[in-house]
């Protein structure tokens, strides 16, 4: 039966990649279109611009490397091209407009969008079963073991935000931990008109928190941006995202001290952008089954590469068991 990964982010594509490398046969089920999980790119379309056609990210904005294994990592997709180094500082901004620079390690972003990073991680495992638009409706524990939508498994991981894990499961362990939601906002421009920026840090600001600049993280000089609405806004607008438009665009150009409106704009919700703290434990691990739980609110996150780290920490510890008791390829 092998084992089931439940979410197609970064941290499922880890947990997969060390359950392959362990030998387990392993499967992988992503309820979007497109793998990626909160590293989620979209293709423009039916914009009336010349930008029909590109990818702009509307999830995660960038990503830093810092563990030895997660940079070296970096470093072979930076070789195939798929990521690049971006920008080692940003814009600071407060209500009225941008007052300065900050510095910081150095972020990565990819030119054809950050659900291609994960898309290539999926893509190097070798026999893995993978499908999109597969959504998995209930993980339940019975006394046979382990059920997924009445079909038996060996082990579950669930890599994607617990608060969405435990509608699936209700094993799953409890979150005191919030949630951050966030509704990105995609803004097409008929030309750049604000100074030159890779992105900007809206600081005290109760319409947006962040601005990236995407003609600059594609490399490409777009004139594209997308707005990050302030969480508890954003919380507010939640069954309606795209009324929360007027007051992003507005804050956008107040902000950058900019007049035209945008050629073209839409929004992306997302209820579980980001946990307001993680633990410093790789992942969650039933004591009794071999059920799991990754992502970003584990190894000291949230972050892109404590996904990462939490996804390779679940696996390998389900690969571990599943090969100890023999239900592995090594049995």
């Amino acid at each position: 039966m092998g084992a089931l990964v439940v979410g197609g982010g970064i941290a499922g594509a880890a947990c997969a990649a060390a359950l392959s490398d362990a030998g387990v046969p392993a499967a992988l089920r992503e309820r979007g279109h497109r793998l990626g999980g909160r590293m989620a790119s979209r293709t423009l379309r039916d914009t009336g611009t010349s930008f029909d056609g590109r990818v702009v990210d509307i999830g995660a904005s960038y990503f830093t490397a810092g563990d030895p294994d997660f940079v070296t990592l970096v470093e072979a997709l930076a070789a195939r091209g798929i990521v690049r180094p971006w920008a080692d500082g940003f814009h600071v901004a407060g209500p009225t407009g941008i007052e300065g620079v900050s510095g910081g390690a150095m972020r990565f972003a990819a030119p054809g969008g950050l659900r291609s990073v994960v898309e290539a991680m999926v893509g190097g495992i070798g026999g893995l079963d993978v499908a999109t638009d597969a959504l998995v409706g209930r993980v339940s524990l019975t006394p046979d073991g382990l059920i997924v939508d009445e079909a038996p498994v060996d082990a579950v991981a669930m890599c994607m935000p617990g608060p969405q894990a435990r509608r699936v499961c209700e094993a799953m362990p409890d979150d005191p931990i919030p949630w951050e939601p966030v509704i990105a906002v995609t803004c097409v421009f008929d030309r750049r008109h604000w100074i030159e920026l890779d992105g900007v840090f809206v600081n005290d600001d109760p319409v947006i928190t962040w601005i990236a600049d995407d003609g600059s993280r594609r490399g490409d000089d777009a004139p594209v941006l997308v707005a990050h609405v302030h969480p508890v806004l954003s919380a507010r607008h939640l069954d309606d995202p795209g009324s929360v438009i007027p007051a992003a665009v507005a804050a956008v150009q107040r902000v950058l001290g900019i007049a035209p409106y945008p050629e073209w704009v839409d929004v992306h919700r997302w209820s579980f952008a980001k946990p307001l703290a993680a633990a410093e434990a790789g992942h969650w691990l039933h004591d009794e089954v071999d059920l799991g739980l990754a992502g970003d609110a584990w190894s000291g996150g949230p972050r892109v590469e404590a996904a990462w780290l939490s996804g390779r920490s679940l696996g390998r510890a389900l690969a571990g068991r599943l090969v100890a008791s023999g239900h592995g390829a090594n049995r």
